[in-house]
């Protein structure tokens, strides 16, 4: 006889003589077959929560495919990109690129007789963009808040693409502000590659 084969009998046995042992395999049995079925009814709540969700997902991409104004709105957006990039200038060189917005806010700044400061900053060229520029401009003083408001609505109105690209009210006492002001600019021919 093999090894296994005795140790198969011995347990054969003990089961026999045993009815505690006996009982206590049926409680364990039992306890992994509870168990089991937990942990399917966990898998099938699950997958059912997958499905419901990836059903509902697909409703969804059907009800947008079924719109109509897809095709309007996107129309509608390379209008609108169109127009924007009209407002952008285009200059010979990244210097004049550069003068023009120094002049434009030197303008500004002028009006309030000197209590603003101006800091350039180096242009940079706008990612996936060739030849377009931004060129930051730091506008700081000690203006009254209505003086400041005054300013934004001047960057606003201004003709070409230019946007504030950071606010500070750094001391409400003293009045003391700093405006970080980003002029576009699309640089033509061979001068685009200078701000690299």
């Amino acid at each position: 006889m093999s090894a296994a084969k005795r140790l198969l009998d011995q347990v054969r046995q003990e089961l026999a003589k045993n009815a505690r042992l006996r009982l206590g395999l049926i409680v364990i049995a039992a306890i992994l077959a509870f168990y089991s079925a937990l942990l399917l009814m966990d898998w099938r709540t699950a997958l059912h929560a997958h499905y419901v969700e990836r059903r509902q997902y697909l409703h969804k991409l059907r009800e947008m495919a079924n719109q109509n104004e897809w095709p309007a709105r996107a129309e509608a957006a390379a209008r609108v990109r169109k127009a924007l990039e009209a407002e952008i200038p285009e200059v010979a060189s990244l210097g004049l690129a550069q003068a023009g917005a120094q002049t434009w806010a030197r303008d500004l700044a002028g009006v309030h007789g000197g209590a603003i400061q101006l800091q350039t900053q180096e242009p940079q060229v706008v990612e996936g963009q060739p030849g377009l520029m931004r060129v930051p401009i730091v506008l700081s003083g000690a203006l009254p808040p209505r003086a400041v408001l005054n300013i934004i609505q001047q960057v606003e109105k201004r003709g070409s693409v230019a946007v504030i690209e950071e606010a500070m009210l750094l001391n409400r006492e003293n009045q003391t502000f700093q405006l970080t002001v980003v002029s576009y600019v699309r640089v033509a021919g061979d001068h685009a590659d200078a701000g690299r």
